[in-house]
């Protein structure tokens, strides 16, 4: 489980640039006494963070998680298994399956007196500790995910929240500027209107000097020139 771990934490780093490092998971099995002829467990091979274009797509099964668990439920102490499906791989030219599983079945009891019951119990162990990985994978994906992406999700509704009071901030100085530019138009419409009653006042008031200048001009003495 924790080359598992280890996968899912480098993933993570990968997509998102930190991750937090996972509590080290007791794996300590209780221990057993095999049969002699029951192969020791092996352990599992080291699962590597996959690169970029090595990712198994969503909903297909990993090789490297296969292998990782398979290798855990090895440390079942239940060697009837084992027996059964050294057995069972000695019989593969037995074409039909039950007949081969009943074959190995007999050949384990034959030899080393273990009967169905056992087999079922050894898988049912398997089983158990399957479970046990995939609950402590779900703990450790839980605590990934509140370390990266729960840290990232943060600054991403903190960054929201900015852009919403910058948007609040634009929508004010809009209206702001709104208002100035009417106060502009209102201020220029006035200047314009005085502009022009003053343009009329005076060509009323030129006409008259005008008027008065026309009148008297016949009686000015010329001047030399």
């Amino acid at each position: 489980m924790k080359d598992i771990l280890d996968k899912i934490k480098d993933v993570g780093k990968d997509a998102l640039g930190t991750f937090v490092e996972f509590e080290p998971e007791d794996e300590a099995r209780p221990s057993a006494q095999p049969r002699a002829a029951a192969p020791a467990p092996v352990a599992g091979p080291a699962i590597p963070a996959p690169a970029a274009s090595t990712v198994v797509p969503a909903g297909e099964a990993d090789p490297e998680f296969v292998a990782g668990l398979q290798s855990a439920v090895q440390a079942s102490g239940k060697a009837a298994y084992t027996h059964f499906r050294t057995l069972y791989g000695a019989l593969a030219a037995v074409g039909d399956d039950r007949q081969r599983t009943q074959l190995a079945l007999s050949a384990a009891g034959a030899s080393n007196g273990i009967t169905a019951q056992q087999v079922a119990e050894a898988i049912d162990d398997r089983l158990r500790i399957l479970a046990g990985e995939r609950g402590a994978f779900d703990k450790a994906v839980q605590a990934e995910t509140t370390g990266t992406i729960g840290s990232t999700q943060k600054e991403i509704d903190s960054t929201r929240a900015a852009i919403t009071r910058k948007v609040e901030e634009i929508q004010q100085l809009e209206a702001k500027r709104a208002e100035l530019e009417k106060s502009i138009a209102e201020a220029r419409a006035s200047i314009d209107a005085n502009s022009a009653r003053f343009a009329a006042s005076y060509a009323v008031v030129e006409a008259e000097l005008a008027a008065e200048r026309a009148r008297i001009a016949p009686f000015l003495t010329p001047t030399a020139g």
